[in-house]
């Protein structure tokens, strides 16, 4: 079972007075789980090193109600040295149906010098142990 995480969602997450949660809050919410996901598998780095989004590609299937929260699940099909793609499926917490799936590929940035930082292979396979992950953080 892949790694997941839940979030609340709120009011002020929402397209203007539609009551469902915006497209970029689900995002965002992508970019939190990737944070869970990176302290579950035991991942630590300088905090000089940051991780980006070098390529989005979403699927929006149906509109989350800002009352429902979500539940994030988090796998990993690809990690090398150049970097890593995740793929995320965000679910309302309350009724558990898929609400979008979005997948990122990711670098690894050195805030200070503006270059990719090549990962190295313990990273790499903790990155892919999200695959086996079960459960959601406290």
């Amino acid at each position: 079972m892949p790694f997941s995480v839940r979030f609340p969602t709120r009011h002020t997450d929402c397209y203007a007075a539609t009551g469902f949660v915006h497209a970029g809050v689900l995002l965002a919410l992508t970019e939190l789980a990737y944070a869970a996901g990176e302290l579950a598998a035991g991942i630590s780095k300088p905090a000089h090193i940051v991780a980006v989004e070098v390529r989005t590609r979403a699927e929006y299937l149906r509109p989350l109600p800002w009352q429902d929260g979500a539940i994030v699940e988090v796998t990993t099909p690809a990690a090398q040295a150049e970097g890593f793609t995740q793929t995320f499926t965000l679910r309302s917490a309350r009724t558990e149906r898929t609400i979008a799936r979005i997948e990122h590929d990711w670098v690894w940035l050195d805030t200070q010098s503006g270059r990719a930082v090549p990962l190295d292979e313990q990273t790499c396979t903790r990155l892919l142990s999200l695959n086996e992950l079960s459960g959601e953080p406290a």
